[in-house]
């Protein structure tokens, strides 16, 4: 049986492998071209007043192509994004016997949803259904995402033969039968007709939400966890399989194809391209030439960044140097870590993006509610590190003098990029272009000026393009299952339900917050921000405007908060990761000089929680 099993494994690899490259080759060329139609969309209306026709359909036919070629090889290579922490805690027999559950459950959620996505293409040819601008037929982008889907059954059939495999080399049938036994009653039951019935809506959503984390917290990818448990609920709301297998592939179609989402990708590559090309290097550099003289100035400069991915950034290049100039390797590991976390703030954030992508607030609003806070935290690690420096100077020594003449020659490297990130910020909140043109101007920006320095070569595109769809497929697939369980949830009421609760409660609205905000930290030991924002927010966010918090405030100190989990002891992910590249520190000297970060950024929401008006000024000044 295991020889049968091997060859069978041994053969799908060899498909699987070379398709889901080629097809991860052909979606990282669109993904190349992408910001262009954007692009000269924005420079032909504001010199020519006139516009692409079609430009938004472009886009959104973009991103089907992109997401749906690419999802299967972000799977096979990467994999989508799981919470591992719970999992990991099990004996290795326990996780494989988890990886078979979870990954037949996945397989046969794929199966329908891209048997849905074929049916669905069958019927726009039979009714002959166009693009409204262009008038493209539909069908074919539905057939793209079919593609794409039946791509990624195959890949996750190989994870799970593979979970089998190791299971059965476990010798733990007694245990693997009835998981593979209980998967599939688990999704088959309801289609034929047992799911419960005469609950009420709210129950249902609770029921749901349960079935949910039990699912995410047993290893099942985020998105597939997410679009499963909607699909389920959708079958015992409507006490019938057709809603649900519909609306299956509408949703996850929909998302895919939506141009708001596109300032995905594109703020992505912009990033990528920036730090492939070197120019997040320069910086850093230019930082620590202006800053490195002042106690603590190192550590100044290395106080930036965007979460765990800059975390492990920044920690790369910074760790070396700090090194070098002898900084004690605590305070240089809890800055860095604490660092990683302001990036979440200062516009454009990744994060402010995908809070107004789900609550429908607007995003120059929140970027600039940001950038207060952001300078408010920036400075507060930096007193603090000023004081550790002047307490201790042993901790972080004095960097090399220089010139007046030094530091302006250091600002030729930089002030391009700088120029970039004002012109794309002033543009967005002047109205001038939407986010999504703005990330497309920050994406072509930051390539012409990689080209204009000598930083443009194969590998530094090659690069860019695969970390970028990296990112934009599993923020993506969480979204499509975010699309499928939405409506679930819609159909329970279940966000409404508790908004209503939560209002009728005879406590202070602040003890509320201040359960969400525990909440919020707590999970942000275990998840990274993005999808933090998804999964929780779309049920709390109703709660929070009911009992009066302004939702652009409320965004800042979302953000904020989740963030401060991810550098929470004991499991913080930040620290893993700067303890990934910092291997000779232990782990409890990066936990240790985390602390006098961390009570920075609890100060810094005490202060938004009494002063709401820090994130609040600059928004109601511009708009």
């Amino acid at each position: 049986m295991t020889a049968i099993l091997n060859k069978i494994i041994g053969g799908l690899e060899k498909f699987v492998s070379p398709t889901s490259r080629v097809f991860n080759n052909i979606s990282a060329a669109l993904l190349l071209i992408m910001p262009l139609p954007v692009f000269i969309d924005v420079v032909s209306r504001l010199t020519f007043k006139g516009s692409i026709p079609g430009g938004i359909e472009i886009e959104e036919f973009f991103m089907v192509f992109i997401v749906y070629l690419a999802i299967a090889f972000t799977q096979f290579s990467d994999g989508h994004i799981r919470i591992e922490f719970l999992l990991a805690k099990f004996p290795k027999w326990v996780q494989n016997i988890c990886d078979s559950f979870v990954y037949l459950l996945s397989l046969l959620f794929f199966i329908l949803m891209s048997s849905q996505l074929i049916r669905q293409g069958i019927e726009k040819i039979r009714i002959e259904e166009v693009s409204y601008a262009l008038e493209i037929p539909i069908w074919i982008f539905r057939f793209v995402a079919a593609l794409g889907a039946i791509l990624i059954v195959f890949v996750v059939l190989l994870d799970f033969l593979k979970a089998l495999q190791r299971s059965m080399e476990d010798r733990r049938l007694p245990w693997l039968i009835p998981a593979l036994i209980l998967a599939c009653f688990l999704v088959i039951a309801p289609m034929a007709g047992l799911a419960p019935t005469g609950l009420e809506g709210g129950t249902m959503g609770v029921l749901g939400m349960c079935l949910l984390f039990v699912l995410l917290f047993l290893g099942m990818p985020i998105g597939f966890g997410m679009g499963l448990t909607g699909f389920l609920g959708m079958i015992a709301v409507y006490n019938g399989l057709l809603p649900a297998l519909s609306n299956l592939g509408i949703a996850s179609y929909n998302t895919a194809a939506s141009y708001m989402l596109t300032v995905v990708p594109l703020f992505v590559l912009m990033g990528e391209f920036a730090y492939h090309s070197g120019i997040s290097q320069d910086l850093f550099r230019t930082a620590n030439i202006w800053l490195g003289r002042l106690p603590g100035g190192l550590a100044f400069s290395a106080v930036c960044g965007d979460s765990l991915a800059t975390a492990v950034t920044m920690g790369t290049l910074a760790v070396p140097e700090m090194k070098k100039q002898k900084y004690g390797m605590r305070l240089a590991t809890g800055c860095l870590a604490a660092g990683g976390t302001l990036g979440i703030l200062i516009p454009p954030s990744v994060g402010f993006i995908f809070y107004a992508i789900v609550t429908e607030e607007s995003i120059g609003r929140l970027f600039i509610a940001g950038m207060v806070p952001g300078l408010l935290l920036a400075g507060l690690f930096m007193v603090t590190i000023y004081i550790i420096a002047k307490i201790r100077p042993e901790l972080a020594p004095r960097g090399e003098i220089t010139t007046f003449k030094e530091k302006l020659v250091s600002l030729k490297g930089v002030i391009g990029m700088l120029m970039l990130f004002v012109l794309i910020l002033g543009g967005i909140l002047s109205g001038i272009f939407s986010p999504v043109e703005g990330g497309a101007i920050g994406s072509v920006g930051a390539f012409v000026y990689a080209a204009f320095r000598g930083r443009v070569n194969r590998k530094m595109i090659r690069l860019s393009l695969e970390d970028t769809l990296k990112i934009t497929t599993k923020l993506l697939m969480i979204l499509i299952g975010v699309g499928i369980l939405g409506y679930f949830l819609a159909a329970t009421r279940l966000p409404f339900a508790l908004a209503e609760f939560v209002t009728e409660m005879q406590v202070n609205r602040y003890v509320v917050f201040a359960a969400v905000i525990i909440l919020f930290m707590v999970l942000g030991c275990l998840l990274n921000v993005i999808p933090m924002i998804l999964l929780v927010l779309p049920t709390i966010f109703p709660s929070i405007v009911a009992l009066g918090f302004d939702p652009i405030w409320f965004g800042v100190v979302t953000v904020l908060t989740m963030e401060m989990g991810q550098i929470t002891p004991p499991i913080g992910v930040n620290v893993f990761a700067i303890g990934s590249v910092a291997k000779d520190v232990p782990m409890q000297d990066i936990f240790r000089g985390i602390v006098p970060f961390l009570i920075c950024m609890i100060v810094c929401v005490v202060l938004l929680v009494i002063f709401p008006q820090i994130a609040l000024f600059l928004p109601n000044l511009v708009f």
